[in-house]
């Protein structure tokens, strides 16, 4: 008979898995496959943190998110998905609280714009910075879920807009959900 011990094995094993170390690989993939910068980001409170990149050294123009920079959700594609997962109570409060300032002209900064976006992010489970949080920088984003299939974490792909290319976003969906399966994420099937 499985037992308390096996639990606390489990515990353990959990407790060892580093998302940093977890993803780098899969990472790593996405940078040699586009030759564009990757990051990681992960949720604390109002803002997304750059907690690990690659960044591009094949061309002159790159973008580099420097690790333990922030940006507020609203802005950020990895925020977009944060702020899906919180549901639409929770996004008219972070819109209170914050204000939904903008950084550029394209910065998102009414709610019912807001909400529309959402929308857009939660039916294709993948979300776009359109040069909201610097001029001239667009993003792909995607979820990463662990193995209790929470929000943990966000991998994008960070473009100069010139180079920008939206049909790279299915591939930012598959590593991120390959990256997610690693931590232990089974997807259960929509009934």
């Amino acid at each position: 008979r499985l037992g308390i011990r096996l639990l606390d094995l489990g515990s353990l094993v959990k407790s060892r898995i580093s998302l940093r170390e977890t993803a780098m690989p899969f990472m790593l993939g996405l940078h040699t496959e586009t030759g564009e910068s990757v990051n990681l980001g992960i949720r604390d409170g109002d803002e997304i943190v750059y907690v690990d990149r690659t960044s591009s050294g094949r061309s002159a123009v790159r973008v580099v998110h420097i690790v333990g920079g922030r940006a507020p959700l609203h802005t950020t594609a990895s925020g977009k998905l944060f702020l899906v997962e919180d549901g639409a109570d929770k996004v008219r409060e972070y819109a209170r609280r914050t204000g939904l300032p903008g950084t550029t002209p394209s910065s998102i900064t009414q709610l019912t714009a807001l909400e529309k976006e959402l929308e857009k992010v939660r039916r294709h489970n993948v979300a776009f910075d359109l040069d909201e949080v610097e001029t001239g920088v667009r993003c792909i984003a995607a979820g990463i879920r662990d193995d209790s299939g929470a929000l943990v974490a966000c991998l994008s792909l960070s473009t100069p807009s010139e180079r920008f290319n939206p049909d790279r976003a299915p591939l930012v969906r598959e590593v991120a959900a390959d990256i997610s399966r690693a931590l232990g994420y089974v997807e259960r099937s929509r009934s």
